[in-house]
Order: structure tokens, then sequence, then C-alpha cells
């Protein structure tokens, strides 16, 4: 674990500088509000993920203030995961610098490295997947390590790693459906190793399906006791079975997938090139093909790791694709993290190599100062994309994660006058709702989001407009340009600004 924990402080100490320093816009500020003040987030739910930040909020309260906090979390996350990725290579290699590099890899990408830096279920899914990983190839080496003699004998170490699997994957579906995706591959792996486990490992199994079923169920459970104490951000309100429903299962964005092969392969391949260069996408293919043909360390685990992380791969990958969310990158993570593997995989059996030819360098009278010279070169050239990347990822990310959040709620807050009414959008109802619930700002303004328009019965802008000038309450709006067009012809608007590049609030004047 030498090498995890040194990918993992390698990371973070690159991530540091550039974590936003405070508050986000769109689904960052909303995960920087939800976990703190124990709501319920956007479907679907990611009861993991509110309960995990909560607890991180109050860990890490030495660090500044909560959205920082929540932004360090996934910075800690992102790290993590390089972490078990540079554990897994080392696990399968047994060499420690080019498992190093291959953690790095991943940790410089450019989608982790965006990743890190602010409020994400993402960064968890991700941590999860790699801890999941690292179990599992755990577990396939425990296994085809037994003494043969004691075949058919219970190994409880195999076991428990079995088990303590199944909790991780319990925990990652109660944060995110990806989760979902990796059953497939997990099952593939578990029938390579042990083709007859569901046969003669009965008691085993059920145990394992028991620890999913239980702590999956906990974790959901939170939404709709949660919901029935009115908490501050209660999105789809789900303490009915239908709502429930609707929100855990994504039923919002149901209409979203498309088809994953329109443009073909093409914009894939430009992705992965684009976050960790076309040398490691190589890499990572030699790492897999050297698996599959069980050479070197691989020998008895490289075809059943092979065959579950090509399986998440393609599974993930085709989602990835199909899904037409706002910002699909995301959803690459695990990809990216495994070709990262395989490319510190194929770094390290060329290690071996080069460690090889240098011992018989060596045997044949040549000084040892050349034999650590070819040491150290290879070192160098195992270390150089992640050195590459992280310093072209550094000089891109600098900067990315400015305080224009905070900025523009401090403008907004400054603009609105007491008891005000705030019909807005999401982007910006979740700063809004980050300075209302978590700092305690403004508690006599009302921010009212297209969401709370459902859930509130208003169905239109108009609608509320109408209920909220009954009241004689000042409305202030902050919709997208098409939006203003309509109202506009309807009402009479005046612009106050708040920060360049960032929406004003209009005033509804009677």
């Amino acid at each position: 674990m030498v090498s995890g924990i040194v990918t993992f402080v390698v990371a973070l100490g690159l991530y540091w500088p550039t974590i936003m320093p405070g508050v986000g816009f769109w689904d960052t500020a909303e995960f920087q509000t939800v976990g703190p003040v124990l709501g319920i987030a956007h479907p679907t739910g990611f009861p993991s993920y509110v309960l995990l930040t909560w607890a991180a909020n109050i860990l890490l309260s030495p660090f500044g203030e909560t959205a920082f906090r929540i932004n360090l979390f996934s910075a800690i996350l992102v790290a993590g995961a390089a972490g078990f990725v540079a554990a897994t290579i080392h696990r399968l290699t047994g060499r420690s610098i080019p498992a190093v590099g291959g953690g790095l890899l991943l940790a410089v990408s450019s989608i982790a490295w965006w990743t890190a830096e602010r409020a994400d279920p993402h960064a968890l899914h991700l941590f999860l997947s790699m801890l999941l990983l690292y179990l599992l190839v755990a577990w396939t080496q425990r296994v085809r390590e037994v003494d043969p003699r004691r075949a058919g004998v219970p190994d409880r170490t195999a076991d428990r790693l079995l088990l303590a699997a199944a909790a991780v994957f319990a925990v990652a579906l109660g944060n995110h459906a990806l989760t979902v995706l990796l059953a497939p591959g997990i099952l593939v792996l578990l029938l390579a190793v042990q083709p007859r486990l569901f046969v003669r490992r009965l008691r085993l199994v059920a145990a394992c399906a028991g620890v999913i079923l239980l702590v999956t169920v906990l974790l959901y459970a939170y939404i709709p006791i949660r919901a029935s104490m009115n908490p501050p951000l209660d999105y789809a309100r789900p303490t009915t079975p239908a709502r429930f429903a609707y929100l855990v299962l994504g039923l919002q964005f149901s209409g979203l997938l498309q088809n994953p092969l329109a443009g073909g392969v093409g914009p894939v391949v430009d992705f992965f090139a684009t976050n960790l260069s076309m040398a490691v996408l190589v890499l990572a293919l030699a790492g897999f093909m050297l698996a599959l043909a069980r050479f070197g360390r691989l020998r008895g685990v490289g075809i059943p790791v092979a065959l579950l992380t090509v399986t998440w791969f393609v599974l993930v990958t085709v989602f990835a694709r199909a899904y037409n969310d706002g910002f699909p990158d995301r959803y690459y993570l695990v990809p990216v993290a495994i070709l990262a593997l395989w490319a510190g995989v194929a770094a390290a059996l060329a290690w071996d190599a080069v460690a090889a030819g240098a011992i018989r360098l060596w045997s044949r009278g040549f000084p040892l100062p050349l034999r650590l010279v070819a040491i150290v070169v290879a070192a160098v050239v195992v270390l150089a994309l992640p050195t590459q990347r992280a310093l072209a990822g550094r000089t891109d990310q600098t900067g990315a994660a400015g305080n224009q959040g905070a900025q523009w709620l401090d403008a907004a807050y400054a603009i609105l006058p007491r008891d005000a009414v705030v019909i807005s959008w999401w982007s910006y109802s979740t700063p809004l709702w980050y300075g209302r619930w978590v700092e305690g700002r403004r508690p006599d303004v009302q921010i009212v989001d297209d969401r709370t328009l459902l859930d509130d019965g208003y169905d239109t802008v108009q609608n509320a407009i109408r209920h909220f000038e009954a009241l004689g309450r000042p409305i202030y709006l902050i919709r997208q340009p098409q939006q203003l067009a309509s109202l506009a012809s309807q009402y009479h608007l005046v612009q106050h600004d708040t920060i360049p590049g960032y929406s004003p609030l209009w005033e509804l004047v009677r």
C-alpha cells in the first residue's frame, strides 16, 4: 500500500492549490448545500454522498468554510481513487514506481482533476469503484494462491475480502446509479475465478447478497425518513412511494438516452486521448493484451481481472456515450481509471524487462553504476507521462476554480430588498440556497426554483408571480434569455447587474 499512499499524497498536493475556494453554481452548489443541511438531492438522491458529506463537513471543520470543505472532500476522494489504482497495479505487478506512475495518470487526467476541484458525487463513485476493484483483485489473488491440498476448504481471508467488496458495492449503489453497470463485470470475474462459486459456496453468496441488500435499503431509507422531516432542501418531496420512485429511479431524466453509436467511436477515442494522451492509450492496450497472455506476474490473475475491467470499460463507456446529460464527461471517470491501470501494468512489465537487462549487464562485468543508470532511466520514462500531464493540468486548472460563485451571491443578496421573492432556475438557485441554508443569510428571502414551481403547485412562472403579487412581496427573476423575452412582453422588468459574465436580477415593477 506504500505506492498507494505516495500516489494519494502527491495527487492531493497537486489538487490543493486549484480546489474551488467557495460556493459554485449548478450541481456544485447543490452538493455543497445538501450534505451539510441533510437535505434531499436531485435524482437519484445520492444518499451515500449526502451522509458522507455531512460527516466530512464536520471532520474537515478546521479547513475553512463549508463550501471549501465539501470541495476538499472531492479532492481527497479522487486522490484516494488514484491511490487505489496504484495499489492495484502494485498488487498485479509487484512494482512500486510504475504503480505510482499509473495512479498519477488517473490523478492528472483532465476529468479527474476537474472532479477533484468541486463538490460532486462522481468523486465518491470513482473512489468506491477503485476500492472495489482493489478488493476484487486481492480476492482473486488470495483464491488463486490457496494451497491445492486445501481445495474446497473455505478461506476466511478470501471470504472477508468478498464480503468487504459486497459492502463497498452497496455503498456505491447508494451513491450513484452507475454502480449497476459494475455488477456484470463482477459476476464475470467471480465465475472466471471460481466457476462453481454459486453452487458450492451458497452460504457465502447469500451473505454477500444480504450485505448488499441490507446496506442499500438502510441508505435509501434515509430519503423518505428525512423528507418527512421537511428539510431545507427537499427535491421532489419523496414522502410517498410514487415520489420516492420518481426520485430514486431518475424518471425525470428518462428521456435523455440516445443512440450511443451516433457519431462513431472517434469522439470517444478523442476524449480519452485528450484526458490521457495517445501514448497512454497504446500502453493501456499493451497492458491489457499482456494480461490476456498471462505474461510475467499476471499469470493466474491476468485473465479474470482483464475480463472484469473490459466489461466495466465497455458498459460504462456505452452508457456515457448514450446519456445526453449537461456534462457527460463525468461518466467516463471509471473508464479513464481503467486505462490508467493497464497503462501502469504495461509500464511495470516493461520495467521488469529493463531491470532484467540491467542485471544481465552487471553479471557480464559492467559496473554497478551502469545498472543504476539503467534503472533511473526506466523510472524517468515511467513517470514522464504523468509528470507532463501534471504540469499541463496545473496550467489548465489554475484559475478554473475561482470565487465567482461567492461574488455573485454577495452581489445578488445586496440587491434584494427585505421579504423579496426570487424566481430562479437551477444554476443560480443552488448558490442562493447555499447562502440561505448553510450561511444563514437573508432568512427573509424566498427562493423559488423551477423544481419548487412543480412541488408547490404553481406549475408556471406566471402563476407564481400572480401568487406573490397578491401577497405584495417584491419579486425578482433570474431566467434564461429565451424565457425572459416572453416575460418581458407581459411585465415591466428592471435589470440589476451582479458581476460581469453572470446573470443579473430582473425586478418585476408593478
